[in-house]
């Protein structure tokens, strides 16, 4: 340890007193990658022997995309965060982590998001899975944040990513109808000053997993619908005016919401109770289903295309699903 004399006569950032400025975190780009197959809504209906109209006023959904035999959910993933990637001109081999939320992994091992690293060549990343169903997006953006806040990566890929039709029950009039498949995945980079993400909500209550329930070793997933629907739309009213209080801003001065695409009339019912008109408030479920873990940000990827999600944006990011388990967070879009 350096004498009193020692330090008075040396810089104290060459001693290590004085520590560096944190960075800020920033998400810089999004991108989304579907199956080729779209299965209308008319498929789902007939084997059920109910009307089609009837499904779509239940769910929102009038198609959804459905992996093929023998697809990989890790190629969904990788094909996503490249794009992701080549948006933010960012080459793969500055990544630092790679970050995949899924609850259908292609294999117990080795786990996707080291299968995704190697596919988009971050041979130096580190890598790492996250499973807490259609919140797991949301949690994962929440660790990659922490991690460049902290200085231990610069730059992040996040990817939420699931293949829902290989843990379906087709003849459940609950769920056949309501999911599908996907991918989708940002970049996060540090950034000098103030994060542009969070704070972030995450919470969780397990003694009321049994809402919805998947089974080992592949589902079906299994759900009460009723209380999902009053759980989540409670819960995400909640978040949304606990996540924009702690941003600093009013819900009404958010310029876009972004809420798991779950079922439409959840999304309704909670644009409603917040007072948000139609047009802030994303709403893609029509033509993806709920793609759980890749929910936001596929309808993150959406909006951008869309043109409603701009620079400089404030954007309430918010989700709940099984677990039970939810959460939230305002982020400045600077992709």
């Amino acid at each position: 340890m350096a004498s009193l004399p020692e330090l008075l006569q040396s810089p104290l950032d060459a001693l290590g007193l004085i520590r560096p400025v944190a960075p800020g975190a920033s998400v810089v780009s999004v991108a989304s990658c579907f199956p080729d197959r779209e299965v209308s809504t008319d498929e789902i209906a007939a084997p059920l022997g109910i009307e089609p109209d009837w499904l779509v006023r239940r769910t929102g959904v009038e198609h959804r995309r459905r992996a093929a035999d023998g697809e990989r959910l890790s190629d969904l993933a990788a094909t996503a965060a490249t794009d992701a990637l080549n948006k933010a001109g960012v080459d793969a081999g500055e990544v630092d982590l790679v970050i995949v939320a899924t609850m259908t992994p292609d294999d117990l091992t080795p786990h996707t998001a080291a299968v995704v690293a190697a596919g988009i060549g971050a041979h130096r990343a580190g890598a790492l899975d996250v499973n807490a169903a259609c919140t797991g997006f949301l949690a994962a953006l929440s660790m990659a944040v922490g991690q460049v806040e902290s200085s231990r990566a610069r730059t992040v890929v996040v990817v939420g990513a699931d293949i829902m039709s290989r843990v379906l029950d087709y003849g459940d009039r609950v769920t056949a109808g309501i999911f599908g498949d996907g991918a989708g995945a940002v970049v996060v980079r540090a950034v000098e000053g103030a994060s542009l993400v969070g704070p972030f909500i995450l919470e969780s209550d397990g003694a009321e997993g049994d809402a919805i329930l998947t089974p080992r070793p592949s589902g079906p997933v299994i759900m009460d619908g009723q209380r999902t629907f009053r759980r989540a739309v409670d819960a995400l009213v909640d978040v949304a005016h606990r996540a924009t209080a702690q941003a600093g801003v009013a819900v009404d001065q958010l310029d876009l919401a972004v809420l798991h695409q779950a079922n439409a009339r959840i999304t309704r019912a909670v644009s409603e109770r917040l007072g948000l008109p139609a047009e802030r408030v994303v709403d893609c479920i029509a033509r993806m289903g709920n793609t759980t873990s890749a929910s936001l940000p596929t309808a993150l990827a959406h909006a951008e295309q869309d043109g409603t999600l701009r620079p400089g944006a404030r954007v309430l990011v918010a989700a709940f699903g099984a677990g039970l388990s939810w959460g939230g967070t305002v982020l400045i879009w600077n992709g």
